[in-house]
């Protein structure tokens, strides 16, 4: 978590003094840092708690199953946000090319598949 808050820290930063310039960054937004930092830590801690007392550590099979699921919003929160900050300075989407990669693996693979065919038939 606190690896990508910092990155999308960053990256905001970044984006502001390239838009806008030096001037257009202040340094109290940097305190809001602290204060999601803190929530989202504490909102993990509470479930880890609360995962502890009343399901054992164990739901559905999985250990700690309810802080992985508030842990894995957090950090799909913070990755929106770094394609939002990112698509601001005119990038393609992050969606759009995680989606292209995907689709280009799966022409890959049936590449292969068609040659591994082709040369069992020979």
């Amino acid at each position: 978590m606190f690896a990508s808050v910092l990155i999308d820290t960053i990256l905001g930063i970044y984006t502001t003094i390239k838009l806008n310039g030096k001037a257009s960054f202040k340094s109290h937004f940097l305190f809001n840092i602290v204060i999601k930092l803190g929530f989202y830590f504490a909102t993990i801690m509470l479930a880890h708690g609360i995962s502890i007392a009343f399901f054992g550590s164990v739901l559905f099979g999985i250990i700690d199953f309810i802080p992985k699921i508030i842990t894995a919003l957090w950090l799909y929160i913070e990755i929106k946000s770094m394609d939002e900050t990112s698509m601001k300075l005119g990038n393609r989407s992050f969606w759009v090319i995680v989606k292209e990669f995907i689709s280009k693996l799966k022409t890959l693979k049936s590449d292969i598949n068609k040659i591994t065919e082709d040369e069992k038939e020979i």
